[in-house]
């Protein structure tokens, strides 16, 4: 197929709301028509997706800033690059057609060196960056790796060749390659690697033809441009599929973070303009938690719920007239996050709550709930209109490329030409040839909108034999003070009850965990006698890995048992033994201040002014609002709400943790 570099428009018009009299979300559709139309007239294999995708060479593919200038790169520069990084790793490694890793982060130089490796005849396992070595050293030896292309170099025993090292070469004899690989999370501690070919991955970007006509917002754009954040990693099948071959394929904006922080998200997302926003539940919960705190904090709360209330009915009743209005009527909220620009937002990878769908959808931010995993690619997302119906928690209807059937046991079960063509688990390989048991346990409406309701691996058995979902009970335990929270099935004098284990901050004063267990107990209380809770525990370590976007029950047992998470009952009249009757966060205050000003501990009276009593500077003062800001996660007070005192310092940090 022959590269067509002529201009469909000039990028420099982009900004207007018109091109030639064509508004820029029709120019989509008939690119989404034109593009698909090739690729169902091709082979179907990477090299028509490579080709098809770069023939909109003065398109903006990609920008963001890397801390000192703001960058953009269209089409055509990144063709360049990718043809470059193909010469350069055909020259230096051949065409073996085996595998080779791809251990790079998102951004211009990752698209590059996938598309690079490809073309030079080898096929990129993508490597999950955020995996322990020792899984990372499996897949390489079962894949038979020993050279991994990377942006800087890994401990293991490789041949590591470093992107920006490449050598210069203008030659690259070599057969296009029509395989890549992903591997699963590994949260169940049994990594399967996932292979997928050209025509599995072309299934799921022609399933766009069909987005389009079902949700007409996933086309809006903002002041004539469509941006999605890159936020989610391309190793992790949510990002490959949903966020880099969804909207490259058509011409859209790539917009790369310079790094995670959570301040870097919402500003990168401001300056840029992002329009649309993909993300696993803990961005959306995250955020939630952090809207909710500040109107507690500035007495809005109930105003925020009454505009929530008030913004749904509008938008249940005119679906996209509401939603432009309600961001309008929020903005107090609005910008506090995203800002205007914001047009589509899908959450996937676990469950969200609904109360996370019912803020962000309530404030005009449309939310969307999406289902896939590693082996199936994306099967199907709840794209209706009306907040009243996303507000459910649907995944929606199953894509053209996937079909969907129940077992008696409520099990999802998925076939379909976007499935991966085969899978590797262990010394077992296995292809894909027909129904694929998900594992999830689901109800369908009568309209055919499917719901996920848990794991089958995760049923406990009741004492009176039922068969009890931890994920349904879990949903109810919305608490705060809680940074992480699972109810699962744990032996207690040699048989399962069903226990809640909540991750808690070591910092939380004893009568914040008081407050806690009476809550949780309360809520508990609430439910039906077959769904409580027998057992709470508390625990100051992390209840997932560090790298988990979710919780995994299996991994949380498994480090209960091995002593990694330390279990501490919540007596029913006193606080466990272990919580210091001191403030720990007013300690620990004292501390940093006794530390920056070089003082003795117990020469830091917690009543104090900071500066005039203990004979701070200015740039101490600051000093310590830094190492406090890094402690406890909390922004530096503002304006004249300074606090000098540890009592007044610690007071302030409570209200935030």
């Amino acid at each position: 197929m022959k590269l067509d570099f002529s201009n469909i428009y000039l990028y420099n018009n982009r900004d207007s709301l018109s091109i030639q009299g064509v508004t820029m979300k029709k120019e989509l559709k008939i690119l989404i028509k034109k593009n698909a139309n090739a690729l169902k007239n091709s082979k179907r294999d990477f090299k028509s997706i490579y080709e098809i995708t770069f023939s909109n060479a003065s398109y903006v593919m990609a920008e963001g800033n890397d801390g000192f200038r703001t960058y953009k790169y269209s089409y055509g520069d990144i063709f360049k690059r990718c043809e470059s990084a193909a010469n350069a790793i055909y020259a230096k490694i051949g065409d073996t057609h085996g595998w080779v890793g791809l251990q790079m982060e998102n951004g211009v130089d990752w698209i590059a060196a996938f598309w690079g490796i490809l073309k030079s005849g080898n096929k990129p396992y993508l490597v999950n960056t955020r995996h322990p070595d020792s899984i990372t050293k499996r897949i390489f030896e079962t894949l038979n790796i020993d050279k991994v292309i990377c942006d800087k170099k890994g401990t293991l025993d490789l041949d590591y060749i470093e992107f920006s090292s490449l050598p210069e070469s203008d030659i690259c004899d070599a057969e296009f390659e029509n395989e890549i690989a992903i591997a699963t999370s590994a949260t169940s501690l049994n990594e399967t690697i996932c292979i997928y070919d050209g025509r599995s991955i072309s299934a799921q970007i022609l399933n766009s033809e069909k987005i389009v006509k079902d949700n007409r917002r996933i086309t809006k754009h903002y002041k004539g441009q469509l941006k999605i954040l890159a936020f989610l990693p391309f190793y992790h099948i949510f990002g490959l599929c949903a966020v880099y071959f969804w909207f490259t394929f058509f011409g859209r904006t790539l917009v790369f973070l310079n790094d995670m922080a959570p301040e870097t998200i919402l500003n990168t997302c401001r300056r840029h303009e992002v329009t649309h926003i993909f993300a696993v539940p803990l961005l959306w919960h995250t955020i939630e938690k952090k809207v909710l705190n500040n109107a507690t904090q500035q007495g809005k709360l109930e105003k925020l719920n009454k505009g929530i209330r008030l913004c749904t009915k509008l938008q249940n009743a005119f679906p996209y007239f509401g939603t432009k209005i309600s961001k309008k009527i929020m903005s107090d909220v609005t910008d506090q996050i995203f800002g205007q620009s914001v047009q589509f937002l899908i959450s996937g990878g676990s469950f969200i709550r609904k109360s996370t769908l019912e803020l962000f959808n309530g404030i005009g931010y449309a939310l969307h709930n999406g289902y896939g995993m590693s082996e199936i690619g994306i099967a199907s997302v709840e794209f209706r209109d009306r907040p009243a119906d996303r507000n459910l928690a649907s995944i929606g209807l199953p894509f053209e490329s996937a079909e969907y059937k129940v077992d008696e046991d409520g099990v999802l079960y998925i076939k379909g030409e976007s499935v991966c063509i085969r899978r590797i688990k262990g010394d077992q390989e296995i292809v894909t040839d027909g129904w694929f048991k998900t594992g999830d346990i689901v109800n369908c409406d009568e309209k055919g909108y499917y719901y996920v309701v848990g794991r089958q691996s995760d049923v406990v058995i009741g004492e009176n034999g039922e068969n009890i979902n931890p994920d349904t009970v879990e949903n109810f335990f919305n608490v705060k003070d809680v940074i992480a929270l699972s109810v699962l099935g744990l032996s207690v004098d040699s048989h399962e009850e069903l226990c809640l284990v909540a991750q808690i901050s070591k910092y939380l004063s004893s009568e914040r965990i008081i407050a806690l267990k009476h809550e949780l107990e309360k809520i508990n209380s609430m439910l039906p006698l077959t769904m409580q809770v027998r057992k709470f525990y508390m625990t100051y370590d992390a209840l997932s890995a560090e790298t988990a976007i979710k919780v995994s029950r299996k991994y949380l047992q498994r480090a209960i048992d091995n002593g990694a998470v330390n279990l501490l009952p919540f007596n029913k009249t006193e606080v466990a033994n272990d919580i210091a009757d001191e403030n720990p966060i007013a300690k620990k205050v004292a501390e940093i201040i006794a530390d920056v000003l070089s003082l003795n501990l117990e020469d830091i009276d917690y009543d104090a002014h900071i500066m005039i009593d203990l004979g701070a500077t200015s740039l101490q003062y600051f000093s310590i609002l830094s190492a406090l800001a890094n402690e406890f996660s909390v922004s530096a007070q503002d304006g004249e709400n300074y606090a000098y005192t540890v009592r007044d310092i610690s007071a302030y940090i409570e209200r935030y943790i």
